[in-house]
């Protein structure tokens, strides 16, 4: 074979390995993705009563027909183990290339090549208020994971809470330093909540095994909310040719939570609502302090869930009360806002202000946004305390970014008669937030991935009032233009 021949065989090589290697052929599976009969992808999840009860779920090879967990209050002792409780769990066999959909099954061509995995989970219950327990799982006979620590809820008292919006692009490579942020700026977090859009494409087991390992310990040791986002859905009417807006509604096509939501989390499940709607709506009464409600913007049965939400909001008698969904119930970025908007922001927007809502966590825009309801309102207003509704939050930890349109805010507050103001933004950075309460104050804080302090305020009540005190973080300067370095888009991370 002569050179030429030599350098035309290498470059037929190269290139036919190259298309084996892309999203839509049989890639080569990384470490970090692989199953064995060790488990893996393990994260402890909130109950519906965190003072006596956590979940955690796990992934193994689909040889482990049995799986155990093992749990024991944690103390000083070298071998405080020693008389763990053992639990057995419930385990499901799940096919990572094969959808179901309402025609019939249907291959995932991103998933090709992948064997059947087993998902495990147990819920731990029973346990004592306020109490540092000691965990650990186990696939295969004798593979054990490390122990992990996780405390339960107290009935009353401090509550502190890490919110993340979306992680969706560059989860592994990029956002596991803000998860690793988090950690160190509040390493003592009681719960981590999560806005949805946890990856890019819902069907896309690669992306899930990034998001697992991107978040590593924090997700084993402090128990996850979650809702669902647009991008954690799997659409159905597309398959069919349909558009998503078909009809001029918020997501009317024919459409489910992705099959892993389920089989890799185990969240509370609210008897009085659709079977669609189980464990992606739901509320935590965390303590007497906190009083968290999750629901899913995506639009199914919305009408319904108002309905719910109205009279959880009704019953809750505690101090504080924080919704968090996937959708900002309103923002400016760039692009058009859906054409449901509108009708989805009156419905919630009465809800949320005839039952004294709080704070609003949301994702979706790709931009850290904060804005106030209320009379009167203080626009960049630092030090001085003045009174407001609810304050609602917008931010991602996602490579993906958008950009803040603030004559849009503008617009929007005149139409309003100035109900609405928009306190602080930023743009094309990543920012985690840190939300902590007692009995009587909320303080929340947002942070840029190496732990710079970008944003703060305390939320304080007297009887039906409520005001608001922008901490000196608020009035620093706007990370925004020509202020910030070179951008560069998220899609071409894997290249």
């Amino acid at each position: 074979m002569n050179k030429i021949n030599r350098i035309v065989l290498l470059m037929i090589v190269v290139i036919f390995s190259s298309k084996s290697n892309a999203h839509g052929g049989h890639h080569q599976i990384p470490p970090w993705q692989a199953p064995t009969t060790w488990p893996d992808r393990i994260v402890a999840t909130v109950t519906n009563s965190p003072s006596d009860s956590f979940s955690v779920n796990w992934r193994t090879s689909k040889t482990v027909g049995v799986a155990l967990a093992e749990i024991v209050p944690a103390t000083a002792d070298a071998r405080f183990d020693l008389n763990a409780k053992t639990v057995k769990a419930t385990s499901e066999l799940f096919d990572p290339a094969v959808l179901a959909t309402p025609e019939g099954q249907e291959d995932i061509v991103l998933n090709q090549g992948l064997d059947k995995v087993v998902y495990h989970s147990v819920t731990f219950s029973g346990l004592k208020p306020d109490t540092l327990y000691a965990y650990r799982v186990r696939g295969e006979v004798g593979k054990w994971s490390a122990w992990y620590q996780v405390k339960t809820a107290p009935s009353t008292g401090h509550v502190k809470a890490v919110f993340f919006g979306d992680a969706q692009t560059g989860i592994r490579s990029h956002v596991s330093r803000t998860i690793a942020a988090a950690a160190k700026v509040a390493p003592d977090a009681d719960l981590l909540i999560h806005g949805g859009d946890l990856v890019n494409t819902a069907e896309y087991d690669q992306e899930w095994a990034e998001w697992f390992d991107a978040g590593g310990r924090s997700y084993r040791m402090v128990p996850s909310l979650l809702v669902p986002g647009n991008h954690d859905y799997v659409n159905f009417s597309v398959r069919k040719g349909l558009g998503k807006r078909e009809g001029g509604k918020l997501f009317v096509a024919d459409k489910t939570v992705t099959p892993w939501w389920r089989a890799q989390f185990t969240l509370p499940i609210e008897k009085g609502l659709p079977l669609a709607l189980h464990e992606t709506v739901y509320a935590i009464l965390y303590n007497d302090n906190l009083h968290i409600f999750a629901i899913d913007s995506s639009g199914i049965e919305f009408d319904k869930q108002m309905k719910w939400l109205a009279k959880e909001l009704a019953m809750s008698k505690a101090k504080w009360r924080i919704v968090t969904m996937h959708h900002p119930l309103f923002s400016f970025v760039g692009g058009s806002e859906h054409p449901a908007a509108k009708e989805r922001r009156l419905l919630l927007a009465n809800v949320l202000a005839e039952h004294d809502v709080d704070l609003v966590l949301t994702g979706h825009r790709h931009t850290y946004q904060r804005a106030e309801k209320g009379e009167n309102l203080a626009r960049f207003n630092v030090g001085q305390a003045h009174q407001v509704d609810t304050v609602f939050v917008v931010t991602a930890s996602s490579t993906k970014r958008g950009d803040t349109k603030v004559e849009g805010w503008d617009r929007f507050s005149e139409q309003t008669k100035g109900e609405y103001a928009l306190t602080r933004y930023a743009n094309k950075t990543p920012i985690f937030a840190v939300v902590e309460i007692d009995e009587k104050e909320l303080r929340f804080a947002a942070y840029d991935p190496v732990g710079n302090l970008y944003d703060a305020f305390s939320l304080n009540k007297k009887g039906k009032q409520k005001t608001i005190k922008n901490h000196a973080a608020a009035s620093g300067p706007i990370r925004d233009g020509d202020a910030l370095g070179p951008y560069k888009k998220w899609d071409d991370l894997r290249h």
